[in-house]
């Protein structure tokens, strides 16, 4: 009955452990419930007929206390109905509630109007990608306001919401790619968040997390510069519009001169630039308040390099722009260039 092909099409493709706990339970109730519908149907249309009033004169007969054997019935029916849904769903439930021990964890973030999934190594896309044969546990928060996952091969539907995180699993059984969509209303872009969940055989998944891990393959220092101002969430804080936020706006900053509320005048140059990501309140531009995260630690020098580089291009004293691709080693022209343009600045 389950696997018949009408009953099939309720369902989207099953392609997790979690089916058997959704799909069958559903199934058995809608089964039951459609039984009781014509039962109780059936028995009102037959006692319609039997008790139909067959003459005008005809009265109705004076009705007595409830029969208490049919009063017994119904109610342990009715009880009988519920004790075996609960019954069918509750091993599922609960195999959905607790992710098995080492699942591979991923965090999820919703945000209006679109998710970030982050890796275990730090690595952030905006797709969800898996392992087939593998549990996956994932963490679920978001940035605003409620939202709900709703993952239909994977029998994954979870609220998200603001303050309090979630948690939903599903190991996957079949390779491919399958939708991934917010399953809560959270605002007139809500038809926009959709994604998608790209389940792997093991080692093509492997394959896939270590060529995309590295930020600046395939990349210029420019591009890796600006995916890092969102992934690093410097956009919350400084705008490249020219308009002000928390801190100074990044549109026309490299190559300029600032107050500082120290009292001093400070040139924006690469040296300022990596200072005020590892140290940023040691020299605070004047207007704004010494509250920026230090990123000590948590920045590599050739992420520094790259953020300098995509801030030369917002300004219009940037300079030649690095243009080079990620990882590319400098020629010692330019070095000997650079070297000497040191040297000049030393003496003037």
């Amino acid at each position: 009955m389950i696997g018949s092909p009408i009953l099939a099409t309720w369902f989207p493709e099953a392609a997790s452990t979690h089916a058997a706990g959704v799909d069958g339970p559903f199934y058995w109730i809608y089964i039951a419930a459609v039984l009781a519908l014509f039962l109780f149907a059936g028995l009102g249309g037959i006692f319609l007929w039997i008790f139909r009033r067959q003459d005008r004169n005809q009265l109705g007969a004076v009705t007595g206390p409830l029969n208490p054997v049919f009063l017994g019935l119904w109610v342990l029916g009715a009880l009988g109905l519920a004790v075996f849904a609960f019954v069918a769903g509750f091993p599922g439930f609960i195999d959905k509630t607790v992710a098995p021990q080492g699942s591979y964890g991923i965090e999820v973030t919703a945000r209006q109007w679109g998710w970030d999934f982050t890796y275990p190594n730090g690595h952030v896309a905006d797709t969800l990608h898996v392992a087939k044969g593998f549990p996956v546990r994932l963490t679920l928060n978001t940035e605003d306001v409620e939202q709900g996952l709703s993952i239909p091969a994977m029998r994954v539907n979870q609220a998200i919401v603001p303050g309090l995180q979630s948690e939903a699993w599903f190991e996957a059984t079949t390779p491919g790619s399958f939708e991934l969509r917010g399953s809560i209303f959270s605002g007139d872009g809500f038809t926009d968040m959709n994604s998608a969940l790209v389940v792997h055989e093991p080692a093509d998944f492997t394959a896939w997390l270590a060529s995309v891990s590295d930020i600046f393959q395939g990349r210029t220092y420019e591009e890796v510069g600006e995916i890092l101002y969102s992934r690093l969430g410097c956009k919350a804080c400084h705008t490249t519009t020219g308009h002000k936020l928390v801190g100074p706006t990044f549109l026309d900053m490299y190559g300029f001169e600032f107050d500082t509320v120290e009292g001093n005048k400070i040139t924006v140059d690469d040296a300022y630039v990596r200072e005020s990501i590892l140290t940023p309140n040691v020299s605070v531009i004047a207007g704004y308040q010494p509250v920026m995260t230090p990123f000590a630690g948590l920045v590599t020098d050739q992420e520094i390099e790259a953020i300098t580089a995509w801030l030369k291009t917002l300004s219009s004293k940037g300079g030649v722009e690095a243009g080079a691709e990620a990882g590319a080693e400098e020629s010692p022209e330019a070095e000997n260039t650079e070297s000497g343009d040191a040297a000049g600045q030393e003496e003037n």
